[in-house]
C-alpha cells in the first residue's frame, strides 16, 4: 500500500506543469507555512516531601527527640539492623502484630501508643519522627533498656 501511495505521489507531481527555472537578478518570493503543535499542559510530576536521610541523620533526630546522647552508638546499630534506616520498613512476618518503621516498633504496642497519643494508627509509625518518639517511650517503659530490641542489640 505504501509503495502504491509513493508511486501515486510521484505520478501526481509528474503531471504538474514544470516550474520556471530561476533567472539571475529576478526576485523570488517564497511563503513558508509552519505547523506548530499546540502546547499540551502536563500534570505536574509528583515530588517527595522528604529527602531520605542517612542513619547518622536519623540518630541525630532521635537525640533531638530525647534519646540519651550516650546511646547514639547502640541506637545507630539497632536502627540499622532493624530497618536498614528505612522509615517505611515493614515486617509482616513479625508475630507480634508486624514491625513498623525505623525502630521496627511492634504492632502489639498499638493500644498504649494510641492511648498515650503517639499514634492514631500503626501506619503513623512509618513517620520517622513518630517512630523514634514511640521507640523512646518503649525504651523508657522498660527501664531505659534495650530489651525490646534484644535480638538486634548485640
Amino acid at each position: 500500500m505504501i509503495t502504491g501511495l509513493a508511486a501515486f505521489t510521484l505520478l501526481w507531481d509528474a503531471s504538474k506543469a514544470p516550474e520556471p527555472k530561476l533567472q539571475p537578478g529576478v526576485q523570488i518570493t517564497t511563503t513558508l507555512n509552519s505547523v506548530v503543535p499546540p502546547t499540551i499542559a502536563l500534570p505536574p510530576i509528583p515530588t517527595t516531601t522528604a529527602v531520605p536521610k542517612s542513619c547518622a541523620q536519623y540518630v541525630a533526630d532521635a537525640i533531638s527527640a530525647g534519646w540519651p546522647a550516650d546511646q547514639a552508638p547502640t541506637l545507630a546499630r539497632v536502627m540499622f539492623r532493624e530497618s536498614r534506616c528505612i522509615p517505611t520498613a515493614y515486617n509482616a512476618k513479625d508475630t507480634a502484630g508486624g514491625s513498623y518503621g525505623l525502630m521496627q516498633v511492634n504492632g502489639q504496642h498499638k493500644q498504649w501508643l494510641m492511648d498515650t497519643g503517639y499514634i492514631t494508627s500503626l501506619n503513623d509509625l512509618f513517620n520517622p519522627d513518630i517512630n523514634l518518639r514511640a521507640a523512646l517511650q518503649l525504651y523508657r517503659m522498660v527501664g531505659n533498656s534495650w530489651s525490646p530490641w534484644a535480638s538486634t542489640n548485640g
